[in-house]
């Protein structure tokens, strides 16, 4: 596809607003990259999924490395959750043309719009001080794992969750994350937050340093697929890498719980906009 000077000035914008937002709630952006691609752009749905998945991975990655430098990321967790989500990654190209999406979509809007629901009206469980009183008290093992993250601004936060079923959900984020080229974060960093007692600014990090790895694998994928379009994801990925370093400042001025209210709004609206698509194709 050929685009004027005004499209590609276009992604550009697209891509930085929309990596603010989703490196900011830990959610990649590409909830907002992939339908406005469809909307505006007149891409079909499998090279909007593809070019989406690749503009978040360089998002990701861009603002990764920045959280990496604050000292809020779970290295242990990133790298484990990266790994269990590249197979569901993959495979989910694979399913991109056998599975009956619009099916797919209202089933997981559904899920996602409660989801979204309950993130806003629900304080976290990792804001309960109550919660970190035996902290020191948790034995360690192969089940329940224990972190204490020192940030750079002086932060310090601990936590217990149950290290091997946090990962294995992964695989499922992973193929979310393919399938629909919305960076799985939406329903990671929540799920790490309300089932896993993370922290929310380590959840928000630690979802973006993951997709910063696994999302390498399924872009390549859709990229071997054809599912890539180069000529828009050079100026998506431009205003993506400024947009991600922006959100990461905004992120150190936030407090979690605003912050899990702002991921609520993507969610509710990634939501809705999956599910006006599903009917559509029905």
């Amino acid at each position: 596809m050929e685009f004027s000077l005004i499209q590609i000035f276009a992604f550009v914008i697209v891509g930085f607003f929309a990596t603010s937002y989703g490196v900011l709630v830990g959610a990649g952006g590409g909830f907002i990259i992939g339908p406005t691609l469809m909307l505006l752009f007149d891409f079909s749905p499998q090279s909007a999924v593809g070019t989406s998945i690749l503009c978040v991975s360089i998002a990701s990655l861009s603002g990764a490395i920045s959280y990496y430098r604050l000292k809020i990321v779970d290295v242990r967790s990133t790298i484990l959750f990266s790994i269990a989500a590249m197979p569901g990654a993959i495979l989910a190209v694979i399913g991109l043309e056998k599975i009956d999406s619009a099916l797919f979509n209202i089933l997981f809007s559904i899920i996602l719009f409660l989801t979204g629901l309950y993130v806003y009206w629900s304080p976290s469980k990792s804001e309960n001080k109550n919660l970190l009183k035996d902290f020191n008290k948790v034995k360690k093992n192969f089940w329940k794992t224990k972190r204490e993250i020192n940030t750079k601004a002086g932060e310090n936060y601990k936590y217990t969750f149950i290290e091997p079923i946090a990962t294995s959900v992964n695989v499922i984020f992973g193929f979310i994350s393919s399938f629909f080229g919305i960076g799985g974060g939406p329903l990671r960093t929540p799920t790490l937050v309300y089932f896993f007692n993370f922290p929310v600014k380590v959840a928000t990090a630690t979802s973006v340093a993951t997709m910063s790895i696994y999302t390498l694998f399924g872009s390549s994928a859709h990229f071997v697929s054809g599912n890539v379009e180069i000529s828009a994801v050079i100026p998506l990925g431009i205003g993506g890498i400024f947009g991600s370093q922006f959100g990461v400042i905004i992120s150190k001025r936030l407090k979690g719980r605003l912050v899990m209210k702002l991921l609520s709004f993507a969610m509710i609206a990634i939501a809705i906009s999956m599910g006006i698509e599903g009917f559509n194709n029905l």
